[in-house]
């Protein structure tokens, strides 16, 4: 069989690798359901993909949840190269401060031969390796050489739980630096819930909020809502430098460099210039969603070449 290496994000809102972006969520069913487009058919039950995000968990091995809602990154790929069977090495990754779980993931995705269906299209692959990485620097390394040449960068993955920082010196990242946050974008979420709820009594969803973040006016949300988006959300990034300077990242004379799934909130909301200096030059790395998938597959490939 044929082998393909790829790089997949785990993430606790969404799933991401070459082939695109899903919610990390799916409805369990025993018989065949209809009229759905992402329906993944494994030991004897069918996952339709898609809907609200799984609970947070810190350790994902827990259960087979994150190995269903891997098996479309899969299937995607392998459609792609039209094949419907192949070897995988599969290249995973988990926040620096997470990272004493490596073997225990690696183990939980090494799963040998699988057999599924994705779309009523039968799909048989050997997983025969996992290599895991730490992600944000997965991240970095794939736009290592148009950074390198920086003697200092801070380098922030801002997803759904955490954000992630380490501090990087003349391209190296100095992991002793390295530390995780409980400053993503669910808290963000449930503190807009939280004063929506306060100020005028209404409850809003986690998805309302979130497509609100990202740029789609609700047709139907009042203007004091979105004040309250707004003020809410530049009173947390204000919030989140201030906890960053106390960690000790120097924001001003450092070039800051923000990445992963809210990095263009954080942009967004930087840009309106309501950080009274906290902060000096930020930049969004290109492809900031998807960068830590495709740094897995990179150094999956240089992992290979070493051998």
């Amino acid at each position: 069989m044929k082998t393909i290496i790829i790089g997949v994000d785990q993430g606790n809102r969404y799933i991401k690798s070459r082939e695109g972006i899903y919610s990390c969520g799916f409805i369990v069913s025993r018989s065949e359901p209809l009229g759905m487009d992402e329906v993944i058919e494994f030991q004897g039950k069918y996952y339709c993909i898609g809907g609200s995000r799984k609970k947070y968990r810190q350790d994902k091995t827990i259960d087979d949840t994150y190995f269903i809602l891997t098996l479309p990154a899969i299937a995607k790929r392998l459609e792609k190269e039209m094949l419907n069977e192949a070897d995988i090495i599969l290249g995973i990754g988990l926040p620096l401060s997470h990272f004493n779980l490596k073997k225990k993931y690696i183990d939980y995705f090494t799963r040998g031969k699988v057999e599924f269906k994705y779309n009523n299209k039968k799909y048989l692959i050997n997983i025969k390796e996992v290599m895991c990485f730490p992600q944000a620097l997965s991240g970095y390394m794939l736009f290592y050489n148009k950074y390198k040449g920086i003697d200092f960068i801070n380098l922030f993955d801002f997803g759904q739980v955490t954000l992630d920082a380490v501090k990087i010196h003349n391209g190296k990242p100095l992991l002793d630096t390295a530390i995780s946050l409980n400053y993503g974008m669910l808290r963000l979420i449930k503190t807009i819930q939280e004063n929506i709820r306060k100020e005028l009594g209404i409850e809003i969803s986690e998805e309302q909020i979130e497509t609100n973040l990202q740029g789609r006016r609700g047709i139907f949300f009042k203007d004091e809502i979105e004040e309250i988006i707004k003020r809410t959300t530049v009173d947390f990034v204000n919030e989140m430098l201030g906890e960053l300077r106390e960690s000790q990242f120097e924001l001003q004379a450092t070039m800051n460099l923000f990445m992963g799934g809210g990095s263009s909130i954080i942009q967004n909301t930087l840009d309106l210039n309501k950080h009274n200096g906290r902060i000096g030059y930020y930049e969004v790395m290109e492809n900031a969603q998807l960068a830590n998938a495709l740094g897995y597959e990179i150094l999956v490939k240089e992992a290979l070449k070493r051998r």
